[in-house]
């Protein structure tokens, strides 16, 4: 894309507070990129000098960089309904936004001031009419990845997606929402595809290049996702979830092995070890840590009977009662001697 293409990797906060580094691309060439505390409001004694200074003494970088912080600023005060980086895609692909971009060394200061006044207004339109259609700017993707529907079974069937990139998320289990502070439990099954080791990202975005390994074989979830409009997400939502049950439906054993261990694990017995953990004051952490080492151990007795890969387990079973800790504050400590220490967080 012709212009400036900012792709920062996560959504930014308030500005001011401290410098920040991004990856721009501007005519297919990298650059690192600081935006620096700025405002467009010119008048401003509140704000640094680099912001106070006029447009008429701004290089091209200085341009792009108060561009970036003009939306920001939009997206901090809520008068844009989509991410930074989706408007900054957007306006890079204006006709006009290239054509002051490739004039802008070649103005004179009153020159600059006019077209950075323009440059706002086009700013400010594209941010009030946001073009309804996807521009795989991995927005969305950096913020959880998929759950799938009874309708994505063909693509797993058809090996379009790695059962290997599989999460089971139980029923009863707690899970972080985005939108809550504390954990909530889930009423029924979900499956979801993996999101990388200690972030939400989607395990199918390069991050690198922000594009999507499997785009053409994307979940249905995905191929609803809209950042300008949640009503196709909203009705979605209504939709069949996909689950074990119809995953494994050819492998009866297997099923029963599921359900016994979701049976004999269930979320409600984790729940209340730490309940209880809670009302002795931790002083008898017992309970708990032999409900963590039965689960371990029907997961692995039953692995190692059906040849079930380390890599498959999550999808199978789930996540571990271990691995789950964390939403309640406790992590799990593997001493010297093979013990197991529960450690508040």
């Amino acid at each position: 894309m012709k212009g400036i293409r900012e792709r920062p990797h996560r959504l930014l906060g308030a500005l001011g507070r401290r410098e920040r580094r991004h990856v721009t691309q501007i005519n297919g060439v990298k650059e690192s990129m600081s935006v620096k505390p700025t405002t467009t409001n010119m008048t401003d004694r509140s704000t640094s000098s680099d912001a106070l200074s006029s447009p008429a003494t701004w290089d091209k970088q200085r341009m792009r960089d108060n561009l970036v912080a003009h939306f920001e600023g939009k997206v901090r005060r809520g008068e844009a309904r989509v991410p930074v980086e989706r408007l900054i895609m957007q306006v890079g692909r204006d006709s006009l936004f290239q054509d002051l971009l490739a004039r802008w060394d070649g103005l004179d200061g009153r020159q600059r001031v006019n077209a950075w006044r323009d440059l706002l207004r086009l700013c400010d339109r594209h941010a009030a009419e946001v073009m309804p259609t996807c521009i795989r700017c991995g927005e969305c993707c950096r913020h959880g990845s998929p759950t799938l529907q009874t309708e994505d079974l063909d693509l797993l069937r058809a090996n379009r997606i790695a059962l290997d990139q599989l999460v089971t998320l139980r029923r009863g289990e707690p899970v972080q929402s985005q939108q809550a502070d504390r954990p909530f439990f889930l009423l029924d099954e979900r499956i979801k595809i993996r999101e990388g080791t200690g972030t939400q990202e989607c395990v199918f975005l390069d991050s690198e290049q922000f594009a999507c390994r499997i785009y053409q074989d994307r979940p249905v979830q995905c191929r609803a996702q809209a950042c300008w409009d949640s009503s196709a997400t909203q009705e979605l939502a209504q939709q069949p979830y996909l689950t074990r049950r119809d995953l494994f439906a050819d492998v009866p054993l297997l099923l029963d092995l599921i359900k016994e261990h979701d049976q004999r694990c269930a979320f409600a017995r984790l729940d209340g070890a730490i309940k209880k953990l809670a009302e002795n004051g931790a002083r008898e952490p017992d309970e708990l840590l032999e409900l963590l080492n039965y689960e371990e151990h029907f997961r692995d007795f039953v692995a190692a009977q059906l040849n079930i890969p380390e890599d498959m387990r999550p999808l199978v079973f789930g996540r571990s009662f271990a691995d789950l800790l964390p939403l309640y504050g406790i992590t799990v400590r593997i001493e010297a001697d093979g013990s197991r220490v529960l450690v508040a967080t």
